[in-house]
């Protein structure tokens, strides 16, 4: 172990500002401010090594951090070739603890895992860009994206590890009795218990909203739309130019959903114990192990052991009162089914092997990707007669799927292991070439056979024309890995719709194989506006559409973080979710859409570190009331929009730079 010194950072003119550094004398500290508009500043790397230190052979290199604002702030750090490739990691980190930032630098650069491991103080982290070999970087790269105000931190105690290090953090409280973040006040922060207490009761105490009485059916359909005489299902039906569903009563049916629809919050409090305070060791809130929700504990502290009952009897009620009229993904099922409140489910896991291609892409043409599907399959047998199903997705953003321009086929060829897969690839260029030595001039390779293609070889070594060649088998490959599991799950479930597998975006044009088996395609979409999105995919895969979360934050209230996408107040969250809406309403294509979620994240960070302000009510189950002003009205006139009675004539809300990780 050794230390680094980085007090000779250059700093980068990648902005009109600069990065300001001040050098803490006899401290080995600097201070780096970089200004709201983003910065960057850097080290030279040559030949695996930064400052001389090697970094291979599993060596970590580490250096404290401490954010110096008020906010969590997002720091990137990259290891940059010389061509501009890169690969590096995306993180979070809370404001005001020096925090231990540790990178395994081979494990970030080959990109084996979309996420890094949590480690005590930071937040979330992701692993961004291409896989490279770090021998070939030339620089490491510190870098803050835009954001709403300067962002300070303090980095010192530059080492490299010969393994991973340990984490120390400082004890400090940054949350109160219920959860709340304790260093700050706002308008609408709970105070006391009473106040906690009587709101959350008098939810109960109101009298109960209806449906019908907005014209809606039980389900939530149009009651002044018929599509079908009812098929005890839900259906995908085509009216008038444009696609709806059918509620199992045959009304027309847009799915306004709510992902997360249970008590969540829970807070990964491993190895940062002292950051939360006092906390009652008897108290509901324990979920397992360290993590402790404080959404749960104060229904608790409210309810007593009916806390979970009263919050489904409340949470029905307001979702009725709001407007929405699905049950969207991670949500308590069992709360869904009893009441019959229109839902969807998400299967869990997906189909594996015991090879994989690349992160969580299995060995899609091997007899054990068949077999292991349709045993996966059968999770569904539970729900197959459930009318208040809507119907399935088959995964969430796979890991696999965030690497821009993915090529499986290469990374298939690529794999230390042999695999099905990579057998019927080689089958595949017989076909395609005739002979090796084709391929080898196509390829600009070296193969002394077809057979000698079965072992590992560096996807960067192809030809462009080479790429292009495994691309069309990348194309038979995921149709593989989408058409398996839909076609097991059918066999078993011929009632409900399968609604695709809600992909984060399409990396390449290739990822939209496979559409053919689902009745819906369905993807993530964190954009002030949807219409882009649902234009292209629904075109490329000429189907209808589903989006699976969105979601807005702000900074007036609780939290430090946004979300994906940050506005400047409640009241703009609730311009922007009413923009949205209508956007997706208006498009023939679109079929619904389930924001992402019903609770704030915990202030200190769920399991993998987020720690979002993007709830429809906050830790003690307070709704965010202009939010949720946005939401009614837009809900109110969504079959308007959908049916073409109302033009889509929201304004854009006004957006500010989001800090998410």
């Amino acid at each position: 172990m050794k230390e680094i010194d980085f007090t000779p950072f250059p700093v980068s003119d990648l902005n009109p500002e600069g990065v300001e550094r001040s050098v803490l004398s006899g401290t080995g500290a600097c201070v780096f401010t970089f200004p709201k508009g983003g910065g960057e500043l850097w080290a030279e790397m040559k030949d695996g090594a930064l400052d001389g230190l090697y970094l291979g052979d599993g060596r970590w290199l580490a250096m404290d951090v401490t954010c110096l604002g008020t906010r969590a702030a997002v720091f990137s750090w990259f290891f940059v070739t010389a061509d501009g490739r890169f690969c590096g990691v995306k993180m979070g980190v809370l404001p005001g603890v020096p925090v231990r930032i540790a990178l395994p630098v081979e494990e970030i650069t080959q990109g084996k895992n979309l996420f890094l491991r949590r480690t005590p103080g930071k937040l979330k982290s992701v692993t961004q860009g291409q896989p490279i070999d770090f021998r070939e970087a030339v620089r490491f790269s510190v870098r803050s994206e835009r954001a709403p105000e300067d962002v300070v931190f303090r980095i010192e105690n530059c080492r490299v590890y010969e393994g991973e290090p340990d984490f120390p953090v400082r004890p400090k409280v940054l949350v109160d009795e219920f959860g709340q973040k304790a260093i700050a006040d706002w308008p609408g922060k709970t105070h006391s218990f009473e106040e906690m207490a009587e709101r959350m009761k008098k939810v109960l105490s109101d009298p109960a909203p209806k449906r019908e009485d907005d014209g809606r059916s039980r389900w939530g359909g149009d009651l002044s739309l018929r599509l079908t005489d009812g098929t005890s299902f839900f259906t995908l039906e085509k009216w008038n130019g444009r696609y709806l569903l059918a509620d199992p009563d045959g009304y027309a049916f847009f799915s306004t959903g709510l992902d997360c629809v249970n008590i969540d919050g829970d807070a990964n409090l491993e190895g940062i114990r002292c950051l939360a305070g006092e906390l009652d060791p008897d108290s509901a809130g324990w979920v397992h192990g360290e993590f402790f929700s404080w959404h749960r504990h104060n229904l608790w502290r409210v309810f007593g052991e009916d806390y979970n009952e009263a919050w489904r009897e409340m949470t029905a009620r307001r979702m009725v009162k709001w407007g929405f009229n699905t049950v969207a993904c991670w949500s308590d099922l069992d709360f869904a089914r009893a009441r019959e409140i229109p839902h969807v489910t998400i299967m869990r896991g997906y189909p594996r092997t015991e090879t994989y291609i690349f992160r969580d892409f299995p060995d899609v043409l091997s007899p054990e990707f068949q077999a292991n599907a349709e045993e996966w399959a059968k999770q569904i047998l539970p729900q197959r007669d459930v009318r208040s199903l809507i119907g399935y997705f088959l995964g969430n953003e796979p890991q696999w799927a965030f690497v821009n321009g993915l090529n499986i086929a290469a990374f298939t060829l690529e794999c230390e292991k042999s695999s099905a897969s990579r057998k019927a690839l080689i089958e595949y260029m017989r076909n395609e070439y005739g002979s090796i030595g084709a391929l080898n001039a196509e390829w600009g390779s070296d193969y002394a056979s077809f057979e000698d293609m079965d072992r590992p070889v560096g996807a960067r070594k192809f030809s462009e024309a080479g790429l292009k060649a495994l691309n069309r088998f990348s194309e038979i490959m995921i149709r593989e890995y989408i058409r398996v599991p839909s076609l097991a799950i059918r066999k078993l479930d011929p009632n409900h719709l399968n609604l695709g597998i809600r992909y984060a975006w399409l990396s390449s044009k290739e990822l939209a194989a496979g559409a053919e088996f689902t009745d819906v395609f369905s993807f993530n979409c964190y954009s002030m506006d949807p219409t882009d999105s649902i234009e292209s995919f629904s075109k490329l895969v000429g189907k209808p559409v589903m989006i699976g979360e969105f979601h807005f934050g702000a900074l007036d209230r609780g939290l430090d973080a946004t979300g994906i996408r940050g506005v400047t107040t409640q009241a703009e969250r609730g311009a922007a979710y009413r923009y949205y809406m209508q956007k997706a309403a208006a498009h023939p294509m679109c079929l619904g859409a389930a924001y992402f979620t019903l609770n704030d994240q915990a202030y200190l960070g769920r399991f993998d570190g987020e720690n979002y302000q993007i709830g429809v009510v906050d830790v003690t189950q307070r709704p965010y009331e202009d939010f949720e002003a946005g939401i009614v009205e837009t809900h109110r006139e969504i079959y308007d929009i959908a049916e073409g009675k109302k033009p889509a004539d929201a304004r854009k809300a006004e957006e500010i730079p989001a800090i998410f990780f």
